[in-house]
């Protein structure tokens, strides 16, 4: 199987080609036999939400991260949203992210009841921390960063 390549300004220089993956799935489910097994254990419960798999996986991942408490959610849309929530942001706030993101991103912000405001990216495709810093204000209240493509986002 052929490794899935992210876009990077280094490689694209070299060759000319823009390779931009945005998708992990072939590498993720390698091993869709395993997974496809144990999604067929908790059909045939019918333990569909809120039941013992969530249970263990919320204890197994509070253990591995050292976390008091873990909520699983449906999608990384609701992650977003939940955590914005957790730490106050709603209405009138202003939350600093990035228009080179998924949309749940500026989904999740909207949900929650804030404003997103769109800070430009660098080369790298993560959002510049120069212009970042400059949108600081009262209104402000969180930045949401996306690391799209898998560049990982350097913060100081």
């Amino acid at each position: 199987m052929k490794k899935n390549l992210n876009y990077l300004p280094k490689q694209y220089k070299k060759n000319n080609k823009l390779k931009i993956n945005h998708s992990y799935l072939i590498e993720q489910f390698s091993d869709y036999k395993k997974i496809l097994k144990n999604i067929e254990k908790v059909i045939k419960k019918g333990d569909y939400t809120q039941g013992k798999e969530v249970n263990k996986f919320e204890k197994n991942l509070a253990k591995r991260t050292g976390a008091k408490f873990v909520i699983s959610v449906g999608n990384g849309t609701d992650a977003l949203f939940l955590a914005l929530k957790a730490l106050g942001i709603g209405k009138n706030d202003e939350v600093i992210t990035t228009p080179f993101t998924f949309i749940a991103t500026i989904g999740a912000i909207v949900t929650a009841g804030a404003k997103p405001v769109f800070v430009d990216i660098k080369d790298d495709y993560n959002i510049d921390e120069k212009k970042n810093s400059a949108c600081y204000y009262k209104k402000n209240q969180s930045n949401c960063a996306s690391t799209l493509g898998g560049q990982t986002l350097r913060t100081e």
